[in-house]
């Protein structure tokens, strides 16, 4: 491959660019690549790429929202704030949450100490410029049903308004779109729809801005897709480090990275890593399979490799990795 200088125009453009607005909405719980789409998206925010918003946890787990504090804190961020689900939620256990909270410092020492995810996604919308936001959800969908469910409340609007006003994109990590048309029957699996499916279903079909799907085909499987191994090379303590140990048993391993490829996407858009199917609609049923459906154009569409793995997979570490 040949590697060329990049104008110096282009670079202050890009110093210059006004940073993404980002919502990263994770269950920080099941798989170490969310530590990683966090590490990713705190790397984008200190390169002055991102702005980060706030720091949801979608799961009940009470180790995942004092786990997210520590990660934030270790980058420099301890003051983000991070909403939790209060009412409707599914549990999971994780193999790495309560350890990183006990072996990193942070203020938020539990979940019960934390907002409502929904009204401080409504409080925090509304703080921001129209149609500036881009949500980015890399667990389930149970607080962006929630938001949706908000009624109006005195002088506050909606959550549903609030969305549809301050919301440029929900970035949405699940699905398998394989085939032409693409199509779901969860031979793959799909967790971060079925595990709350009845979230997923009422926030994918009434999401009232524009959706972009990162499928596992994407960045897990059968993508082929992999980094974690060289995280073992982080000097400790790092939680990006930790986290991998912690998941895989001793030694940090490869792992897919299904999560940090749509924080990716989220703040650097397509470049020349991917393309994408914008035509057509979900046609998602309440089991969670689905089908891409022709003939209608709601604003939703799902991403297309382009890039070569490698390339990929050379970003994605570079950037996790750096300080």
């Amino acid at each position: 491959m040949i590697r060329r200088a990049v104008p110096a125009f282009l670079l202050a453009l890009a110093a210059c660019s006004t940073p993404v607005a980002v919502v990263f909405d994770t269950d920080m719980c099941t798989d170490c690549d969310d530590v990683a789409a966090l590490a990713l998206l705190h790397a984008l925010a200190d390169l002055g790429e991102a702005r980060i918003i706030a720091t949801m946890a979608s799961t009940r787990n009470p180790a995942a929202a004092p786990c997210i504090d520590a990660i934030n804190t270790w980058y420099g961020r301890p003051g983000l704030p991070i909403g939790v689900p209060k009412g409707a939620g599914k549990f999971q256990p994780s193999k790495y949450a309560s350890e990183l909270a006990r072996r990193f410092p942070h203020r938020l020492e539990s979940a019960d100490a934390a907002p409502e995810a929904a009204r401080l996604y409504r409080e925090l919308l509304l703080r921001e410029a129209d149609g500036s936001v881009v949500v980015v959800t890399v667990g389930y969908m149970t607080n962006l049903a929630e938001l949706l469910r908000l009624p109006a409340e005195g002088a506050l609007p909606s959550g549903a308004d609030v969305a549809k006003r301050k919301v440029r994109e929900w970035v949405c990590m699940g699905g398998n779109f394989v085939g032409k048309p693409a199509r779901d029957n969860l031979q793959l699996g799909n967790v971060n729809f079925t595990r709350d499916a009845q979230a997923a279903f009422a926030a994918i079909r009434m999401w009232p801005t524009p959706v972009m799907f990162v499928g596992r085909e994407i960045g897990s499987e059968p993508s082929g897709l992999n980094v974690g191994a060289r995280f073992g090379e982080l000097k400790e303590p790092h939680p990006l480090r930790a986290a991998y140990e912690l998941y895989f048993g001793g030694v940090a391993k490869d792992r897919h990275v299904a999560d940090p490829t749509a924080v990716l996407y989220a703040v650097r858009g397509r470049r020349d890593y991917w393309d994408a199917e914008t035509r057509g609609y979900m046609d998602l049923k309440q089991d969670m399979t689905f089908e891409w459906k022709f003939g209608r154009d709601p604003g939703q569409g799902y991403l297309i490799k382009r890039a070569p793995d490698r390339m990929i997979e050379r970003v994605l570490e570079d950037l996790m990795m750096r300080r």
